[in-house]
């Protein structure tokens, strides 16, 4: 039952904070899912010679040996004549041809007979509605469907270059400025777009039937842009309409060559036959770079160099529909284990809670990981691991106040058995069957209700234990009071020790162990005092009829004694045991021999001083082969005890 409610209570918890964290801070679970995704790409990637897709770079060497950018249209013109003529399959350009300039005609006549795919860019995050240029390469839809954002502006090529296959190359910046989204499709003025690297996709397939379709299956995306030629299907799209940047290539993998080579006919034979060419630039004075998993500073065409191999595979990432109910599960599951570990607190400690719940989200990253390595779905699990994390660390601390609060309830009951010192030590040691026991100058008390025994058989159980109540109630408050615990009732009689535990407890700190041996004794003699005379209201005045009066007899000296556990760990006993206890309990047997109620032992009398007791003589007591001296404490007035 307590487990369920620490469980409970860690579920609340759990609960309300994943709501706070998705009210207070939205997005931040979500920015900390992309980050961890760029270390699977970084893990991940690829190695290898991409050669279906060769870039054409224009580099800085480009810039040297042709000349400062922009180049002339004819020099663009050329470009895309010597890459047909390598046997290109298909060439894209991430690049817009903004400005009118002369030989506009023939770079356009070049665009035409090679279908060359141009780009274009929107305004969506970047703000801005001025428009420049033409727009070209609609897609044939009627308006803007969901999820497709609508731009406010745009920059599009010279309207005298117009192409039929042209793409935007506008990304989604993330909160961190990396690119990991690039919109599918963009809208403006009630006509679609296609991203660079779809339009190429879709001029390679001959595809012009693209529609926007809801995913069937439980393992497709929210939405699906589906068409006749797709070789591989549909291809995913998210909720906002996005597509997913799968970054599986290492940067080394794209094969690149200069552009100037490619001008001045130095491209190795073979190369750009039947692969797919993307013309792009490096060049640092171009201002195309972007931040990417794999550094702060990249070319922007390495976006859509990774979409295209992406889309030829098969392999752009997708959030499935059937996520947030793994996500649920994940959550699920995690807790459902933390429950089952926080049962057996012997087994598993409390403070590995939290580490299983960070155990947990490290195997959730790992599905993750290998989800979208191999899969290419992106299933989450920042969502799940947080609900985990956070139950974890609740239920942890739950469960710790709960055995602080068991454990002092634990004590408060030990230390009502036990001496409160031993209790302490119970309470923060192992079970052991070792002998754990010091020798110490105490000073010991013995109380005894003599007659007890006929009153008990004369009397109801009910008189009898109220009684004994009664007097083990006084004599503890009494002791107590004066610095010395209860060591033991036995019976109807109560053993009191001073100075039992090596820290010498109830002694005031600083003093030498001459000094505390006189100390502890006089508090003993003062309790037995007090002790006899709260009797007064205790016990039955008079005795009942035909039973002895009810008297206390009480024994005290100090003297060296051993106190300490005994037995196996599975049944141990506390005890003092020694010559001085067993004096003063002779002491009491003898205290109605002697007509007096309290006898006081030659060890107690030295350290008080004799002179305030009255000496009775030396005495063989039972079980002893030496006299003892025995001394009583006068009733009648006395020199106080100091």
């Amino acid at each position: 039952m307590a487990t369920n409610w620490v469980a409970g209570v860690g579920l609340l918890i759990a609960c309300v904070l994943w709501a706070a964290q998705a009210v207070l801070v939205p997005g931040w679970l979500a920015d900390a899912e992309e980050r961890s995704g760029d270390i699977v790409w970084r893990l991940g990637a690829e190695r290898k010679d991409e050669r279906r897709l060769i870039v054409v770079d224009i580099d800085e060497r480009s810039l040297r040996e042709v000349g400062a950018w922009p180049w002339s249209r004819g020099t663009q013109a050329k470009l895309i004549e010597r890459i047909a003529a390598q046997g290109a399959s298909q060439q894209i350009f991430d690049i817009v041809f903004t400005d009118p300039m002369p030989g506009d005609s023939e770079l356009a006549a070049a665009v035409e007979k090679h279908n060359v795919v141009l780009a274009q860019v929107f305004a969506l995050q970047q703000g801005g509605t001025d428009s420049v240029g033409a727009l070209s390469g609609a897609l044939a839809w009627q308006g803007c469907p969901p999820p497709f954002t609508e731009a406010r502006g745009y920059i599009g090529n010279s309207s005298a270059i117009a192409s039929r296959h042209a793409g935007h190359i506008t990304p989604r910046l993330d909160s961190d400025g990396l690119v990991r989204h690039v919109p599918a499709v963009i809208c403006h003025q009630g006509k679609a777009y296609a991203t660079l690297s779809l339009a190429a996709f879709l001029r390679a397939t001959g595809d012009e039937g693209l529609a926007v379709d809801r995913g069937d299956s439980p393992l497709d995306a929210s939405w699906m842009l589906a068409g006749k030629n797709l070789p591989l299907g549909a291809i995913p799209v998210d909720a906002r309409g996005d597509l997913r940047v799968p970054w599986r290539l290492h940067p080394d993998s794209l094969v690149s060559v200069s552009a100037a080579d490619v001008l001045a006919g130095r491209v190795p034979a073979g190369l750009l036959a039947n692969a797919w060419v993307l013309v792009g630039s490096t060049a640092f004075g171009l201002n195309d770079s972007i931040a990417t998993p794999f550094g702060a500073a990249g070319a922007g065409l390495q976006v859509h160099a990774q979409l295209i191999a992406g889309l030829i595979d098969g392999q752009v990432p997708r959030t499935p529909r059937l996520a947030p109910w793994y996500q649920l599960l994940a959550a699920a599951a995690g807790f459902a284990l933390l429950a089952a570990l926080g049962r057996d607190r012997r087994k598993f400690p409390v403070y590995l809670l939290p580490i299983a719940a960070l155990l947990w989200c490290g195997v959730l990253w790992v599905l993750h990981a290998v989800q979208l390595d191999r899969s290419a779905l992106w299933l989450g699990w920042a969502q799940p691991g947080f609900f985990v994390v956070v139950a974890g660390i609740a239920m942890g601390i739950l469960q710790h106040a709960k055995m602080r609060v068991d454990r002092d309830r634990l004590y408060s009951h030990l230390s009502s058995y036990l001496p409160a010192p031993v209790a302490a030590a119970l309470a923060s040691q192992s079970p052991s069957s070792a002998i754990t026991a010091s020798t110490n100058q105490v000073s010991v008390m013995f109380a005894d209700i003599r007659n007890f025994s006929a009153y008990c058989e004369a009397r109801p159980p009910e008189e009898a234990a109220a009684v004994l109540h009664a007097f083990f109630s006084t004599a503890a408050r009494i002791v107590e009071g004066e610095g010395g615990v209860i060591e033991s009732f036995q019976g109807d009689a109560v053993v009191a020790v001073w100075n039992g535990d090596p820290a010498g407890a109830g002694a005031p700190a600083g003093l030498d162990a001459k000094t505390r041996s006189a100390d502890h004794s006089q508090r003993a003699l003062r309790a037995a005092v007090k002790l006899h005379a709260a009797m007064h209201g205790v016990l039955p005045d008079p005795a009942p009829g035909g039973l002895e009066p009810l008297a206390l007899g009480i024994g005290v000296e100090t003297g060296p004694a051993m106190a300490g556990s005994f037995g196996l760990a599975s049944r141990r006993t506390h005890m003092v045991l020694g010559r001085t206890v067993t004096i003063a309990s002779r002491l009491v047997e003898m205290t109605a021999e002697l007509a007096h109620p309290i006898l006081v032992g030659e060890g107690l009398a030295a350290q008080v001083g004799a002179a305030g007791l009255e000496s009775l003589g030396t005495f063989l007591l039972e079980g002893m082969r030496v006299p003892h001296h025995v001394y009583a404490y006068p009733l009648q007035p006395a020199p106080a005890l100091a």
